[in-house]
């Protein structure tokens, strides 16, 4: 497989910015081998580090990636240049997560309907309401961040953070195996032997953390800085509270501190978490004020050490939880 590094973010483009100048550029564009790679690999088009990682594993040599996401980065607030909008465009494949990323889905609305792989509908997605737990005391969901929602990081009904679930991402491996069968049959049997290794690793990785989180009892409660956690709460029975909802530019009102606090004094909790791509600022200052630890919980939207890839990074925030319960 082949990397291609995003571009400079320093033309950003709105969908109304393509204008008669996109126009011509697409029919310049006519005659560039129907989503080839530089290589004559496939083009795929991501925009996180969990997409990319499952495309490079089941595509191999055969597809080169485009990966939006700038690594640390908030992926959600993600902004396109003019040359990566033609990048999603052209690709053979774009992989979406509709309301995910406002500036990939007005690329992809301009442009073809038949080169793109949309994850909600190989995934069964979580309302953005819930957080992934569904019996504890504390009327806390992690959608109300007790602040004003930003429109532009609107998600809609959903959760995007999928892949805090290692079978979902075994899912959209399958998927994934299948529709690059489609595009190049002659690939068709190793992308789908690739994918059932992916999904094996997957699944071994499920029941190595199925097991670890299992040997803590109680209610596993763990407060993050926004509520991207809900599908790890949901499938290993933890109870996530963030600090805002899931969408992480809200800010939290005088009273929901207030109530994180009552949470924190209740549960015991002994560490709050912040994300890597998000300002730490409110987790530190709560847990300055309330005299707890703050930690970082990776939210795997970019890859920041090549050396750890998606199982190593799942497999350290897993013991960072752990040695905040016991």
């Amino acid at each position: 497989m082949t990397f291609m590094s995003p571009p400079s973010r320093r033309s950003l483009l709105s969908l109304a910015g393509l204008g008669a100048g996109a126009v011509v550029l697409a029919a310049c564009g006519d005659g560039g081998g129907g989503g080839a790679g530089s290589q004559g690999a496939l083009s795929v088009v991501t925009s996180n580090y969990p997409l990319s990682y499952v495309v490079g594993r089941v595509g191999g040599d055969r597809v080169e990636i485009t990966d939006l996401a700038t690594p640390g980065a908030d992926a959600h607030g993600l902004e396109l240049s003019v040359k990566q909008v033609m990048a999603v465009q052209e690709a053979g494949l774009v992989l979406q997560i509709p309301g995910y990323q406002t500036a990939l889905d007005d690329a992809i609305s301009s442009g073809p309907a038949d080169n793109v792989l949309d994850v909600s509908s190989v995934v069964e997605m979580l309302p953005s309401d819930g957080d992934g737990h569904e019996e504890h005391d504390h009327e806390m969901h992690t959608s109300d961040g007790g602040g004003e929602e930003h429109a532009e990081h609107d998600h809609g009904p959903t959760d995007p953070h999928f892949w805090h679930d290692p079978l979902r991402l075994a899912e959209v491996a399958d998927a994934l195996a299948a529709r690059l069968g489609e595009i190049d049959p002659e690939g068709a049997e190793a992308f789908a032997a690739a994918a059932a290794d992916v999904r094996s690793e997957l699944e071994g990785l499920d029941a190595e953390l199925g097991e670890q989180f299992g040997t803590v009892d109680g209610e596993r409660t763990f407060i993050t800085s926004h509520a991207a956690y809900a599908y790890l709460a949901a499938r290993y029975d933890l109870h996530q509270v963030g600090i805002a909802g899931v969408d992480p530019e809200t800010e939290p009102s005088p009273q929901r501190l207030l109530e994180l606090e009552e949470v924190i004094d209740e549960e015991g909790v002994t560490t709050i978490f912040f994300e890597t791509t998000a300002s730490p600022k409110v987790a530190q200052t709560l847990a300055e004020n309330v005299g707890v630890d703050s930690a970082e919980l990776d939210n795997l939207e970019t890859q920041l050490d090549e050396d750890a890839d998606y199982p190593a990074v799942m497999r350290n925030n897993c013991r960072k939880l752990l040695e905040s319960w016991a």
